[in-house]
């Protein structure tokens, strides 16, 4: 097999457990080097097991708003450099950008030097998003650059079904693989022990809702059919755990846990373990790793029938969907999710967990994608 580089440039919003989870199962043996882009957090030297960082390049490199402003108005990554020289030190025939892809003129360098490019697809449309005028026009450029990126890059691999299905229709020159979505759980996710403070002072139950907050993620449907139940709301809790903009007065309201931060790695265990439900009311998702998080800590989960959660949730012992953007069918669903023999569904889940989410599955497949490229 032709020797591989996996790079790795960002760990943010969830990239980083993503990643970790997918790197951690290769072995010393194998004929792969890495190269991740750490930032002041040093997430992958942290999280990267350690009989890899031998074969390991961690890039320094803030991300801060004048790294931000630079790579505007140069569209130039300050680390391509670095990929190209570890390319031609390790003599490295395919790289594998595992998030983002290269810039066009990247690619050029990269066929220069006759290395191949695959690239993981983990968006092939831009989410809805709901943000300030300067954070829109950001993510905007972002997006335009990145379908150019996207168009120069003749290998495809992606996590979800219908994202493989759709990108084989609109691209049919290019080579498209699938393999299934990785766990989240990282060790330190399961092993987490830390309360959140938030947390401690809880008179009733809660139902939990995880994740940064992006407008693409329906919270807002969720507040809206938290409080319009009065049989549910005073019984629990609502509480929402990740950073991000909401903009809905309605959190103010003292039945509404609001935990808008990061969200430590540490603390995660507790906020699913201790949950009556997680929620997860999306309006679109091409794929999400969320729900290992709630399979793996057996935390009975209602989710949103956009495509990707259907595939995932097979069926109702696993847990629930609802119609997508629907208040009122969320409403009754989640009754039925707060009565649910919550034992019961936890052994379905773990079930499914272990079945669908091997590691050393995944690993032996992306060493078959690797094989097959030429």
């Amino acid at each position: 097999m032709k020797r591989i580089l996996i790079v790795a440039t960002t760990s943010y919003a969830g990239m980083g457990p993503y990643v970790a989870s997918i790197v951690n199962n290769f072995t010393i043996d194998d004929d792969v080097h890495y190269f991740f882009l750490d930032y002041e957090d040093d997430y992958y030297r942290k999280n990267v097991k350690i009989e890899l960082h031998e074969k390991s390049l961690f890039f320094k490199y803030p991300n801060s708003p004048l790294n931000k402003l630079k790579w505007l108005l140069t569209n130039d990554y300050p680390y391509d450099g670095a990929i190209l020289r570890l390319c031609q030190e390790k003599h490295i025939r395919l790289v594998h950008y595992i998030n983002g892809f290269p810039s066009k003129k990247m690619a050029k360098k990269f066929s220069a030097l006759g290395i191949e490019v695959l690239g993981t697809v983990h968006d092939l449309k831009m989410h809805e998003q709901n943000k300030s005028f300067y954070k829109m026009w950001f993510r905007n450029i972002s997006w335009k650059r990145l379908l150019n990126s996207f168009d120069a890059c003749p290998y495809l691999v992606t996590n979800s079904r219908s994202q493989y299905e759709e990108i084989k229709t609109k691209h049919p020159r290019k080579e498209i693989s699938y393999h299934s979505f990785p766990s989240l759980v990282t060790s330190e996710i399961a092993s987490g022990n830390d309360v959140p403070v938030e947390l401690m002072n809880l008179d009733k139950p809660y139902i939990l809702f995880f994740g940064r907050i992006e407008e693409y993620k329906g919270l807002n449907l969720l507040v809206d059919a938290f409080l319009s139940c009065e049989t549910i709301n005073s019984e629990y809790y609502l509480v929402i755990a990740g950073s991000g903009e909401l903009k809905s007065k309605s959190v103010l309201s003292s039945r509404i846990v609001m935990l808008n931060r990061y969200i430590k790695d540490s603390e995660i265990a507790c906020l699913y373990k201790n949950a009556s439900a997680v929620v997860y009311p999306y309006i679109s998702a091409t794929q999400s790793g969320v729900l290992t998080l709630a399979f793996f800590f057996g935390t009975p989960v209602l989710a949103s029938d956009v495509p990707f959660f259907k595939d995932s949730i097979e069926n109702d012992d696993v847990g629930l969907l609802f119609r997508s953007g629907n208040v009122e069918d969320l409403v009754v669903k989640l009754k039925i999710i707060l009565k649910k023999n919550r034992n019961t569904m936890s052994v379905a889940q773990k079930e499914l967990y272990y079945k669908n989410y091997d590691g050393n599955a995944i690993r032996e497949k992306l060493l078959e994608i690797y094989s097959h490229e030429n």
